[in-house]
C-alpha cells in the first residue's frame, strides 16, 4: 500500500510490512482523533509518539510521515485495505495492542466523544476482537 517505503524487490520484504502496519494503525489512530472534529494537541501528542518510532525505522522526517497519513486519511473512502493488512499480518496481540493505541488516542484530550468509541469499536469489530476484550482494554486505558 505504501510504495514510496519500499526500495528493491531484494530488501527484506517483513520490515516493509512491519513499517506499512505501523503506518496503518497511525493512520487509524488519525482518524479516532479527528473524528470528533478536532484534533487536540494531547491528541497529535499521542499520535507524534507512534510517528517518532516510525520515522527512526524508515529514516524519514517525522512532519514527513504526518503529512503522508493526512494525505491517506483524506483520500480514504473505507478503512477496508488498513483492515485487510491488520487482519492478514497482526497478531492477535498486535492487534489487541492497536486497540489499546486506539483508546489511548481517543482518550487523549480528556474526553470521549461518542464518534470516537464509535470508531473504536467498529475496528475492534472488525479486526475480529471481541467486545468484552475491548471494554477490558477501554477500562485499563481510561485509568
Amino acid at each position: 500500500m505504501f510504495n514510496f517505503f519500499k526500495k528493491k524487490k531484494s530488501d527484506v520484504a517483513n520490515k516493509d510490512i512491519e513499517f506499512e502496519l505501523e503506518l496503518n494503525a497511525a493512520i487509524l489512530a488519525y482518524e479516532i482523533a479527528r473524528s470528533d472534529g478536532n484534533i487536540s494537541k494531547d491528541e497529535l501528542d499521542v499520535l507524534m509518539e507512534e510517528i517518532k518510532k516510525i520515522s527512526k525505522k524508515v529514516n524519514k522526517d517525522t512532519s514527513e510521515i504526518l503529512k503522508i497519513i493526512e494525505i491517506y486519511s483524506s483520500k480514504s473512502v473505507s478503512f477496508h485495505e488498513f483492515i485487510e493488512d491488520i487482519n492478514k499480518n497482526y497478531s492477535k496481540e498486535k492487534k489487541l495492542s492497536l486497540i489499546e493505541f486506539l483508546w489511548k488516542t481517543a482518550y487523549a484530550d480528556g474526553s470521549l466523544e461518542v464518534n470516537e468509541e464509535r470508531l473504536v469499536r467498529r475496528i475492534a469489530e472488525l479486526i475480529r476482537i471481541k467486545p468484552s476484550e475491548v471494554l477490558k482494554i477501554k477500562s485499563k486505558t481510561k485509568t
